[in-house]
């Protein structure tokens, strides 16, 4: 069986002077019809029906460069993502971008992901040539995006991380924190192995914050260990905490669910029962194949859809919230 090869072949595109033509009228009285041009063209019900009827069936469709020129919107926003880049095979990304894209959808607008990691120089020339109407960033405060944002002059919102000067859409790391101290309290556990990421993002120090003073009034002591990157696997600094003798961590925390499972993947190779001699307790809710992870369920995709929600808010010139930090949850797995 053989299959043809595909080629464009080079049909172009019906314009308003194709439309006007094929019914005898001014490409002015079809822009006002087709395009909402505000002219002294007068138009009436018989003639707009006759424009109506002849683009559909010539198949035109509006420019959507030269609507935006007219109403000053291209209907489109963009997504920036700092150092990291944006991906829907990251359980965490596939949240957010999720909850962007449905919450676009119903706002009627599209999207246009940045994805080149830390070169926010193409960002400002997407911005510049005015093809986005406002902006979703998920960014360090040290990101080389920010100090740009005042030049940008654009609408922008700011989520996972809020940022001082922006409206940014959060989870409640606090509460998570000290969700996950009073659990690993209630159950027993006196000293605990923290595991923190290596990067400088806001939500997990705040995080890590809330836990250290909650658990510290319960009476827990806490061993903070950063990671060489954002999921670290088990160092043997961390497996000396874990098996000190007496003086050893009972539980470990984990600066997000990935970081949990790693620790878990490490302590299971190392023929340590969890929950029975290492509890584990993560931050996200995902759920894992091999391992049942205790954590804290954050409402990524919600985050993502009230991020667009706000940014068309500003764009409708409407005033918003500082900070929109939603609920998380508690989810009790099999590792503590």
């Amino acid at each position: 069986m053989t299959r043809d090869n595909h080629s464009w072949n080079g049909r172009r595109s019906m314009t308003l002077r194709d439309v006007a033509r094929s019914i005898g009228v001014s490409e002015s009285t079809v822009s006002v019809v087709l395009n909402g041009t505000r002219s002294g063209t007068r138009v009436s019900a018989t003639t707009r029906l006759s424009v109506i009827q002849a683009a559909e069936k010539l198949g035109y469709r509006p420019n959507a460069q030269a609507r935006s020129l007219l109403t000053g919107r291209t209907n489109r926003i963009g997504i920036y993502s700092g150092r990291s880049r944006l991906t829907a095979s990251g359980t965490f990304f596939a949240d957010l971008l999720g909850g962007i894209f449905e919450g676009s959808g119903e706002v009627g607008m599209n999207t246009v992901v940045h994805t080149s990691g830390s070169e926010p120089d193409k960002l400002l020339d997407l911005v510049s040539d005015r093809a986005i109407d406002g902006l979703i960033i998920h960014a360090r405060a040290d990101d080389p995006i920010v100090p740009m944002l005042d030049e940008l002059k654009v609408p922008t919102v700011a989520v996972v991380d809020a940022i001082d000067f922006l409206p940014s859409v959060t989870a409640d790391d606090v509460s998570g924190g000290q969700m996950q101290a009073r659990h690993l309290a209630s159950r027993g556990h006196r000293h605990v192995l923290y595991k923190q990421t290596a990067a400088t993002a806001q939500s997990a120090i705040t995080r890590m914050e809330a836990f250290v003073e909650s658990a510290s009034a319960h009476g827990i002591r806490v061993t903070v260990h950063e990671g060489l990157d954002n999921v670290s696997p088990l160092t043997d600094r961390d497996l000396q905490v874990l098996t000190d003798g007496d003086n050893r961590a009972t539980a470990l925390v984990g600066w997000n669910d990935w970081q949990a499972w790693a620790a878990c993947a490490v302590l299971r190779e190392r023929g340590m029962s969890i929950p029975g001699e290492v509890a584990v307790i993560g931050f996200d809710g995902f759920e894992f194949r091999d391992f049942n992870i205790t954590s804290i369920r954050a409402p990524w995709r919600e985050v993502g859809g009230t991020a667009v929600s706000i940014l068309s808010r500003l764009l409708s010139g409407d005033a918003v919230p500082a900070l929109t930090n939603l609920p998380v949850e508690f989810v009790r797995g099999e590792t503590t």
